[in-house]
């Protein structure tokens, strides 16, 4: 069976033909210590075009979409993140391998699929909402064999800890970032830099290394309501720095009719290609910064360094005890699995538990190393590598470009050896920053016990309270959210009556935050569309 390539965004992905191939690609790789981008892609082909597929993806690093055709035969890869992601599915006698699907399929949606977007902002494994549409997960490739597109892994963030103390690792981790941001530096030098500088530490270290490493042409942005505390903080660092700072300010009477726009309608379409939800956090303000700098940027958002360095992880998975498949899958459920509370998803969604199993059962999951790697695993894969990773879209939407050094392959790898205990609560990370600038980094507290479990520390009451302040928030975050995005609603009766629907025979109720209501609405807006 034939394959065809389609790409949409022709603006991303370039098409380069040669006398035995034609190769699709964005993006930037490192074979070795040389950088190829854009036509240069050509070389490393013709360089490697006897060697193993696999094996060469697994030598090269970067942020890449990759598809290669000679003859018959094709091969597509994304990247250890899918920072560019791929879909595939069958046509007719034809495979098609795209990187867009949302406006052009029409079809049957996947109800296991349906559930876990509305709960997750995502679709996971290799499922997308339409029946017979997958993608390509993070660090894998697909090739065609006989009449199938059959896909294969060949990276995986899983951890694999190594003995050695503190300040060896620290050592260690602040050299591999010297080096990926003096990378960073030749890849944009002569470039403007935009860099979305919030109050957290992965922004603030990214404009630090900027600079020490002479990126002058900067600029700095952050927005929300006026004299929000994460404003505040960014506008400090950026003026500590001598990084020219925009704010962009979010008013509640603003966000009705961006939400309601064509604009809005054309992104969501543009990002979310049936399998991760569209992101709403920076629209509008990039929306503004593009039209205030009419020249190419590029983008560099902090993701995802807090996940790399542990920060997702519970105390509980880090105790030194046995651990079960069920407490693996129980920890992610209570992370990831939360926009929208459906009661027990073990009793009343199985499906969803055997997706997680799945997506696991591969690994070792007994020891604490071995549960928290296998939590981080999943988290990797389908929240990073599509939730977060997603958020870049914006930046595509508007034809500009973007980096994410902390989430260099360096970065990932070297995270891969450290041991749990150090991982926890990022104490490893916010150590070795506090470390290299102190001025700008508290040293970090090493937790442990009811100090770092909330659940430990109150017990039984801890249920029940965090019931009763859920409760008291979704009453009150119309009014006092620093983001005012739930102006999306044209009154708070509106966003009462939004707290609770019903769709295929189950009822969600308790939203956790706005994406909960964005998910809602691309749901029961598209599906009927989707089955025309």
């Amino acid at each position: 069976m034939s394959v065809r390539i389609e790409v949409n965004n022709k603006q991303l992905i370039k098409r380069y033909a040669t006398s035995s191939e034609i190769i699709y690609f964005a993006g930037y790789v490192y074979y070795g210590n040389t950088l190829f981008t854009g036509k240069s892609i050509i070389e490393l082909i013709q360089q490697k075009a006897t060697d193993d597929f696999e094996k060469v993806l697994q030598e090269i690093r970067g942020e890449f979409v990759l598809i290669i055709e000679r003859g018959e035969q094709v091969v597509a890869a994304v990247d250890r993140k899918r920072s560019i992601p791929l879909y595939f599915y069958q046509k007719n006698d034809q495979w098609i391998v795209t990187d867009k699907v949302s406006s052009l399929y029409k079809g049957e949606l996947v109800d296991t699929a349906v559930t876990e977007f509305i709960i997750t902002g995502v679709t996971t494994n290799d499922k997308t909402l339409f029946k017979g549409v997958k993608q390509v997960e993070a660090g894998c490739y697909i090739k065609n064999e006989t009449d199938n597109l059959k896909m294969y892994r060949y990276y995986s963030f899983y951890h694999s800890p190594i003995e050695k103390d503190l300040i060896s690792l620290s050592e260690e981790f602040e050299s591999v970032l010297i080096e990926v941001f003096k990378d960073l530096g030749e890849r944009t030098k002569n470039k403007k830099i935009v860099l979305p500088l919030s109050g957290g530490y992965d922004s603030r270290i990214i404009a630090l290394l900027l600079k020490k490493f002479g990126n002058d042409n900067i600029i700095a942005f952050t927005y929300g309501k006026r004299q929000n505390k994460e404003a505040g903080i960014s506008e400090g660092i950026a003026h500590g720095l001598n990084i020219p700072w925009e704010f962009y300010e979010y008013k509640k009477e603003d966000w009705y009719s961006w939400y309601n726009s064509d604009q809005w309608q054309k992104y969501v379409d543009f990002a979310v290609n049936g399998s991760n939800l569209a992101h709403l956090q920076d629209w509008p303000a990039v929306t503004k910064l593009v039209e205030n700098h009419p020249e190419d940027l590029v983008f560099i958002p902090g993701h995802s360094g807090d996940f790399v360095a542990g920060s997702h992880l519970p105390y509980e998975i880090t105790e030194d005890r046995n651990f079960s498949m069920d407490d693996v899958i129980s920890f992610i459920l209570k992370k990831h699995y939360k926009l929208w509370d459906i009661g027990s998803i073990a009793e009343k969604r199985p499906d969803l538990i055997n997706e997680i199993r799945e997506s696991i059962q591969h690994l070792p999951y007994k020891s604490n190393e071995e549960a928290s790697a296998s939590f981080e695993y999943w988290d990797w894969k389908e929240r990073q590598a599509k939730f977060i990773i997603n958020s870049l879209r914006v930046y595509e939407f508007y034809q500009q470009n973007w980096e994410i050094p902390l989430w260099d392959d360096r970065i990932m790898d070297f995270f891969k050896k450290v041991p749990v205990s150090l991982r926890f609560n990022k104490y490893l990370y916010d150590y070795t920053l506090h470390r290299m600038f102190p001025d700008y980094f508290d040293m970090p507290q090493k937790l442990s016990g009811k100090e770092a479990s909330l659940s430990q520390k109150y017990g039984k009451l801890y249920g029940v309270g965090k019931k009763v302040y859920q409760k008291k928030k979704l009453w009150q975050q119309y009014y006092k959210d620093p983001m005012e995005w739930y102006g999306i609603f044209p009154d708070y009766k509106s966003y009462i009556l939004a707290l609770r629907f019903r769709i295929n025979g189950l009822t969600y109720k308790n939203p956790y935050n706005i994406n909960s209501f964005l998910v809602k609405d691309y749901i029961l807006k598209n599906r009927r569309v989707f089955l025309k």
